[in-house]
């Protein structure tokens, strides 16, 4: 998997870049959230807890794929504006 990073936005506001990447797969599954929060992390130099990655939205046989994401300064920051997960119940 080959990211590239198309656009690049920095929100004083809430602490966080936000990401739009074009994802190259070709003869390849669709890239998991997790390869692409690792390659974030890479390529922005930054810890990979940091990193979230919202979308990943692919078109069907051209093997290319839009990903937006969020790369957030501190982890308080991340804990304050990302929602939290449910638990399940069971």
């Amino acid at each position: 998997m080959d990211l590239k990073i198309v656009n690049k936005h920095n929100n004083a506001l809430l602490f966080r870049a936000e990401i739009e990447a074009e994802a190259n797969f070709f003869n390849e599954p669709t890239p998991k959230k997790a390869d692409v929060k690792k390659k974030i992390s890479s390529l922005e130099k930054a810890d990979e807890k940091l990193v979230v990655v919202k979308s990943i939205y692919n078109d069907f046989g051209i093997g290319k794929a839009k990903v937006s994401a969020y790369v957030y300064t501190s982890e308080e920051e991340l804990k304050k504006t990302e929602p939290k997960k449910k638990e399940k119940k069971g």
